[in-house]
């Protein structure tokens, strides 16, 4: 078994989903966190200066989807074939987008601009996209692709569960995500993570 390293902040962030994919694979690493005041000092030592950042046996990979998605090919989280690992790659790059184009909302201060932000957000991206994901869900028995659980509903679930515990609302009409990050949830190597995860604002 390749020994795993992951680095980045100590908080949720852009590592979150591939430390959720490792633990419900149940393959151990080592999460190696740091606080923002260490960055300075860690910055000229990662690939293209950022993080998050896998080592594999000492060898570094950056980008945050390329790691998840290596990492869940490598343990059997990324579809049974060549067609069904592109789906997968789809709805996964999906929220990868909400993240990306969301993060102006949650960057904003000021309470008004950030309204604004958010509605423009939920209007015109956020639910669209949600209702795909949802209709997917429901035609293809609560999981995004095939028959069981891959990283993009890992992705689904480091998402939302975010999302809903700063917007409780969010997923009201939304009865399959909701199922979906419930079944995530209750598995036993993710649960165990949940109770000792570091509680962090992001």
């Amino acid at each position: 078994m390749p020994q795993y390293k992951l680095h980045y902040f100590n908080f949720r962030g852009m590592a979150e989903l591939t430390r959720l994919i490792f633990h419900y694979a149940g393959v151990a690493f080592e999460d190696v966190r740091f606080e923002k005041s260490e960055w300075p000092q860690l910055k000229a030592s990662m690939p293209f200066g950022q993080v998050p950042v896998l080592e594999v046996d000492g060898k570094p990979l950056s980008q945050s989807y390329a790691i998840a998605r290596y990492v869940a090919r490598q343990h059997g989280l990324a579809g049974k074939d060549d067609w069904e690992q592109a789906q997968v790659d789809m709805y996964a790059d999906c929220i990868k987008d909400f993240m990306i184009l969301g993060r102006p909302v949650y960057e904003e201060h000021d309470p008004e601009k950030q309204k604004i932000l958010m509605n423009k957000f939920m209007t015109d991206t956020m639910i669209p996209h949600m209702l795909v994901i949802e209709a997917q869900l429901a035609k293809n028995g609560g999981v995004l692709v095939g028959k069981d659980v891959t990283w993009a509903d890992i992705a689904c679930y480091a998402f939302f569960s975010f999302v809903i515990s700063k917007n409780p609302d969010v997923l009201n009409d939304c009865p399959n995500i909701t199922a979906l990050l419930a079944r995530v949830s209750s598995h036993e190597n993710i649960k165990k993570y949940l109770e000792t995860r570091p509680v962090t604002e992001i």
